[in-house]
């Protein structure tokens, strides 16, 4: 680790924008700069072709624009063309008395809108259509030269070379081929990792690896959770009031009213979310939690100000209550870091301050002040695991496959390779920000982990359920679930049995079938009667079905990737429609079928 660790990364977001974000994207160039070369396409020749094809974008634009215009035109010249006809046979049958001046110019009105759309806009619209389609069928064919011509680069592409540039850039992160049982029986048996897998979330990718010497996984992860969803219905209902006139007479009147009534009935929500989970050694003890504020920049303001006091206030408070009462709880000097970071949960006061020394708290309050991100992320802390989950990880884009860079344009693919890794590198540093702002932390290295096979098979439930959900979700959905956006299928895998390194999958797919049910709900009316209002709902009812995997991994095949380029050929193709098999990070899955085993596929694809 000493050769990884940089006494900068004692400041770690001073270190990143002084140096670390400017040197991977630099890494990044350059790395390019070698596919290209190696690729021997010519950036000067894509430059004359995109030259050639910007113009015929833009003519293709232009020509659009008339288009729109004379098709404004000829919705004006029917406008005309129904409304004089209409008053002209308004006239003439229905008026009283037929005014024959107006019956002269709906005529006229009529004959020139006919004639200026039947000359002239009519022509105009089809021969228009008639170039924008020569046009496009040109554009068209250009985009397949232009593939034909960038193919020797977008063939060097893989999912694996975000891996390889962080490994090249950073050399205190190193990422793993895939997430084995290995570095999850670390977590979980060193560090304490929960080991077994919740119903309502399910696992959709997976990164794992170490950072100065611990371990860390990020799991992007679909998360199911009840709540209530309202139900409106109205009726409209009459009776008789009575009132008095201005003369004080008693007169009746029909009222019409319409009511409304609304039930709470409980239904699925669904929510993707990215979250790092790290171990360390460093205070074993303690435990705590703080939510983000979603604050950006220093506390300015008075009402900021009015919040920051108030939160002080609250800690003062806090620690007041618990020394009358014997606790443990003690504020901080520093009143403003504990107020800002509001871990008032912790249980541990001497491991806390062991953590968050001047120097951790100095970088966790520059977090909140300068990073473009602010105050963005939730930390968790239980014992040696520490959960982070940003939330700038919203947008970061976890697949990292070819379909990344493709085009056929050289400088789009550049800019999308670039983009794209700077990007993923942005988001994954800014998760491990809070952590590498503290000091005991990069102090701290996992001692070395001897792997005892304990279990009777292969691959972990976080693998298997990746695998499950890179396949045609529509494959698991149990077959009387309703198919909508607010009813989803979570995935839960169990291994069945082992062979080899090949291990036979249980699949359940959980989700909901509905049906509709009326409620009636009294409402008051005007005149104090009460009427029953209908409120149609949905009953939310669990249905689940089970199915079957394999799952195996596929070994490292070198520096050329040849095997996870023919695999992602495969997985990406077109003609790859059913998806009733799975690539991803060194790991394959495959729907269960007696007549063909996932080895003799996988041999089938990446030895063509």
């Amino acid at each position: 680790m000493a050769a990884e660790w940089n006494e900068k990364l004692l400041e770690p977001l001073k270190y990143y924008e002084s140096e670390l974000k400017e040197h991977f994207r630099q890494v990044t160039i350059n790395y390019f700069e070698n596919l290209a070369q190696r690729s021997g396409v010519s950036w000067e020749d894509s430059a004359q072709f995109m030259k050639e094809y910007n113009e015929l974008a833009r003519s293709t634009q232009d020509l659009e624009g008339s288009l729109s215009t004379y098709k404004f035109f000829r919705g004006v010249c029917k406008i005309l063309l129904w409304g004089s006809a209409i008053w002209a046979l308004w006239e003439y049958f229905l008026a009283s008395y037929p005014d024959s001046k107006n019956i002269f110019w709906c005529a006229v009105v009529f004959i020139l809108s006919g004639a200026i759309y039947l000359l002239k806009i009519a022509p105009s619209i089809a021969e228009l259509k008639d170039k924008i389609g020569n046009l496009e069928s040109h554009m068209a064919e250009m985009r397949r030269k232009g593939y034909e011509m960038m193919a020797p680069l977008n063939a060097l592409f893989h999912g694996e070379m975000t891996h390889e540039l962080i490994k090249k850039a950073i050399p205190f992160i190193h990422l793993d081929l895939n997430f084995d049982m290995k570095r999850f029986s670390q977590l979980v048996e060193s560090y304490g990792l929960n080991g077994t897998s919740d119903e309502n979330i399910s696992t959709l990718d997976i990164s794992s690896g170490t950072i100065l010497g611990n371990p860390f996984i990020f799991v992007k992860r679909l998360i199911h959770e009840m709540g209530d969803y309202t139900y409106t219905g109205e009726r409209v209902v009459q009776y008789v009031e009575s009132y008095r006139d201005s003369n004080e007479n008693l007169r009746h009147r029909t009222v019409t009213e319409t009511l409304h009534a609304s039930v709470t009935k409980p239904g699925p929500y669904y929510s993707n979310i990215v979250s790092l989970v790290y171990g360390n050694d460093a205070a074993p003890n303690l435990s705590f939690s703080r939510e983000a504020s979603g604050k950006k920049g220093e506390v300015s303001g008075l009402w900021d100000k009015f919040k920051l006091n108030r939160e002080i206030s609250e800690i003062r408070d806090k620690t007041r209550d618990a020394i009358k009462a014997g606790g443990t709880f003690q504020g901080m000097a520093n009143e403003k870091f504990d107020a800002r970071f509001h871990a008032l949960d912790r249980d541990n006061e001497q491991e806390f301050r062991l953590l968050f020394t001047p120097l951790a708290q100095e970088n966790i309050e520059y977090i909140f002040d300068h990073s473009p991100y602010g105050d963005d992320f939730d930390f968790e802390k239980n014992k040696k695991i520490n959960v982070i989950c940003a939330k700038n990880t919203a947008n970061w884009k976890f697949e990292s496959g070819p379909f990344n860079y493709i085009d056929f344009n050289f400088e789009s693919i550049k800019d999308k390779f670039i983009n794209f890794n700077c990007d993923y590198f942005d988001h994954m540093f800014f998760s491990f920000l809070p952590l590498l702002s503290i000091p005991l932390y990069q102090q701290m290295m996992a001692q070395d982990y001897i792997y005892h096979k304990n279990c009777d098979y292969n691959y972990n439930f976080y693998v298997t359920e990746m695998l499950a959900n890179e396949m045609n979700v529509d494959y698991f959905y149990p077959s009387d679930a309703d198919v909508r956006d607010n009813v989803r299928a979570v995935l839960k895998t169990r291994p069945v049995r082992s062979s080899g390194d090949v291990d036979t999958v249980e699949v359940e797919a959980h989700s909901y079938r509905t049906e509709w049910h009326r409620d009636y709900v009294p409402v008051r009316a005007g005149n104090g009667e009460y009427y029953d209002v209908p409120v149609d709902w949905e009953e939310y009812i669990p249905v689940s079905r089970k199915e079957y995997m394999e799952v195996s991994k596929m070994d490292d095949d070198g520096e050329d990737f040849a095997t996870v380029k023919n695999m992602e050929k495969y997985f990406y193709s077109q003609d790859y429609s059913q998806k009733t098999f799975a690539y991803k990070n060194h790991m394959v899955g495959k729907v269960y079928d007696e007549n063909m085993s996932i080895t003799d596929l996988v041999n089938q694809i990446v030895h063509p």
